[in-house]
């Protein structure tokens, strides 16, 4: 059953919001303390919250390399998948920057598209939740708000790969 149409009213608002929410997409320095020049350093339950979420990331990232590499034909559909996972690594990874990025192995994936797609499918799934989780045990704001706008994005892009199961 297809939806309703977008009305002017809803397609200029949505259109006004997108900056508001690509600015979301930013964790603001920690405040200063008076007299001091140095930024106050994050909780240290954060720094390994930020790292667990950049690793969640790693291997969700790995899933999309290994399925490009599978299924060429589905490089097209999962480029804004692997964007999005791109930029929000480098927010990440710019918010605790002491912490090293991992690498992860990238998992052998068939060459049958649908095969490929249902592992990428279940990989985005698993960061979701990942991120869900790390959105309620944020101790920042600002790390909580980041995490939403990334369990957002990440809902987002397995919405548009659950609709059909080729390309």
């Amino acid at each position: 059953m297809p939806g309703r149409p977008l009305s002017r009213r809803t397609t200029l608002g949505s259109a006004l919001a997108a900056p508001m929410v690509l600015a979301a997409c930013d964790i603001d320095p920690p405040p200063r303390a008076e007299g001091t020049s140095a930024p106050t350093p994050e909780p240290p339950e954060d720094s390994a919250l930020v790292a667990s979420v950049v690793a969640a990331l790693v291997r969700a990232r790995g899933v999309l390399d290994a399925a490009v590499t599978a299924a060429p034909d589905l490089a097209a559909r999962l480029d804004p998948v692997l964007v999005a996972h791109a930029a929000h690594l480098d927010l990440l990874v710019g918010a605790v920057p002491e912490s090293e990025v991992p690498t992860a192995e990238p998992p052998s994936l068939p060459s049958r598209v649908p095969a490929v797609l249902t592992a990428v499918r279940r990989s985005e799934q698993r960061l979701l939740r990942e991120v869900r989780t790390g959105c309620l045990d944020a101790r920042s704001g600002d790390l909580a708000r980041v995490l939403a706008s990334v369990a957002a994005s990440t809902s987002q892009h397995a919405a548009a790969l659950a609709d059909g199961a080729a390309p």
